[in-house]
């Protein structure tokens, strides 16, 4: 059984390897995320069986509902089921029994309706090769993985494998799990409405989960929302909330990631609506926003941000969808923390409005496809003060998965949430080097600046001058003894010169 989606790159390769050839690499990855959503879907439903039948029921007495919500399982009937679809690896109307699959699926399951691809059989698949994809995930047990963003996962391999110029400009499609972990450790999303204008699959949400869960939370108590642009990613991320045991629609029936796939600044799919905590890792520096035809948006009372850089479009859209007492925790490229002219202003107008409560400096290389450092701006409409909390994170080693990439410990996450929760208390943070409560009046003699390298300060050696005195004294008697024993060898010296001068003649 695969412990985590690392432990199967290896097939990942090599079943992109076997569809290479007659398929673009966005056709096979899509391919092979749907071979194995069905995979997954069928081992979930074998598990969720076998509850059952530990509590003495069966599917007879369960409605489908009841089955997806309490174990994150779905209805499998046998055509569907991946040991039938395995007896077809070698056929050739193999993409006709998966298209069928996935239309038996939408057909018993209502959270399914709509969201496969049915493409296995159109003409251009080589259907052997399907097959040999087919007996590459044969072996693997999926039933245990609802805690592996799964569809987030294979998608970010895929973006660092064949297309990294698909990535968001600098951003990410998948957030790495330590950035999401802190994210929620610092927030702490139990009760209420979640929120991701710039969703990509779904990761944030879907590994909100394990702290919602861990923290005593029911998925039932939360509502997880999001929007995405790109049509092929939002149906990934409505497939990815699905697997995952999210509803699809709200308690008023609307589609929790929009209706469509949508542009977050010119057709907001969530309009008017407020959430309790907003989590986001939107694209970097994205240039053409739509600036010019949102001058008289409400959502930018704090400004207009500048036309060439969608970031503080993202920050300001978030900050205007808190709701009264709303957090937001929301990634983005240091560049953003000192940026002058409107940003500076628009910095301002936070501060005065005592919006912004703490940035947070990360390391680089945290990042699946990029090595480009960011931050993490912590938004809080229920401050208890004006003071701001800077941190600086950029020296922390975590762990290196690899030279090019680095994961925040778990150690890490509680060092920097023990940090804000002292903050938040109203206390004081002062750690020379790392952390420090700060006012606005910092903030103004700093010409507005984010960067927390400027406030916290830098840790110096702290030199005992009585123990410096004695060192040099120690070094003054050494020297003193060398310069004794070298006045002592010169008529030694000296003699042996004469001689060898004496010898010569």
């Amino acid at each position: 059984m695969a412990k985590s989606i690392n432990d199967i790159e290896s097939k990942l390769w090599a079943a992109a390897d076997t569809l290479r050839g007659n398929m673009s690499a966005e056709e096979y990855m899509h391919t092979i995320l749907g071979i194995l959503s069905l995979k997954y879907i069928s081992d979930r439903n074998l598990f969720g069986i076998k509850k059952l039948s530990e509590e003495g029921l069966s599917l007879d007495f369960v409605e489908p509902e009841e089955f997806y919500y309490r174990y994150n399982a779905f209805i499998v009937p046998e055509k569907a089921s991946w040991n039938y679809v395995m007896k077809f690896a070698n056929s050739p109307s193999l993409g006709e029994v998966i298209d069928n699959a996935f239309i038996e699926l939408e057909d018993n399951n209502e959270m399914l309706r709509g969201i496969f691809n049915k493409n296995f059989n159109k003409e251009g698949v080589d259907q052997i090769k399907l097959g040999g994809v087919i007996k590459i995930f044969s072996d693997e047990d999926f039933s245990h993985q609802e805690d592996e963003d799964i569809i987030g996962r294979i998608y970010e391999y895929f973006l660092g494998k064949f297309f990294r110029d698909r990535g968001q400009s600098g951003g990410e499609f998948y957030t790495p799990t330590s950035i999401v972990k802190l994210m929620v450790n610092l927030i702490k999303p139990v009760r209420g409405t979640i929120y991701d204008p710039a969703c990509g699959s779904g990761g944030i949400l879907v590994q909100s989960k394990r702290y919602i869960e861990s923290h005593g939370g029911k998925m039932e108590d939360i509502t997880a929302y999001g929007q995405e642009y790109n049509n092929v990613t939002w149906k990934l991320a409505k497939l990815n909330l699905v697997l995952n045991g999210f509803p699809i629609v709200d308690t008023e029936g609307n589609g929790v990631i929009g209706q469509r796939s949508a542009d977050t600044f010119a057709d907001d799919q969530h309009k008017n609506k407020k959430f309790d905590f907003v989590m986001a890792n939107p694209p970097f520096n994205v240039k053409k926003w739509g600036a010019e035809n949102l001058q008289e948006d409400p959502r930018f009372k704090w400004g207009i941000p500048p036309q060439g850089n969608a970031n503080y479009a993202w920050l300001s859209h978030m900050v205007s969808k808190l709701s009264t007492k709303g957090k937001a925790a929301i990634v983005l490229a240091n560049g953003s923390l000192s940026s002058s002219n409107q940003e500076k202003l628009m910095r301002e107008a936070f501060v005065n409005d005592n919006k912004v409560d703490a940035i947070i400096e990360l390391p680089d290389k945290l990042f699946y496809t990029t090595g480009i450092p960011a931050c993490i701006w912590i938004f809080n409409n229920s401050k208890v003060n004006e003071n701001i909390l800077m941190i600086n994170a950029s020296k922390m080693e975590g762990n290196m998965i690899s030279k090019k990439l680095r994961e925040l410990k778990d150690e890490d996450i509680d060092i920097l949430s023990k940090f804000y929760e002292k903050h938040q208390k109203g206390e004081q943070v002062n750690q020379l080097g790392v952390a420090k409560t700060i006012t606005k009046n910092d903030l103004k003699d700093n010409d507005f600046s984010f960067v927390p390298g400027r406030y916290v300060g830098s840790e110096e050696e702290i030199i005992d001058k009585a123990e410096l005195k004695e060192e040099i004294k120690k070094i003054a008697e050494e020297l003193t003894g060398l310069l004794k024993e070298f006045s002592d060898m010169i008529p030694e010296v000296e003699s042996s010169i004469k001689k060898a001068l004496e010898y010569e003649e």
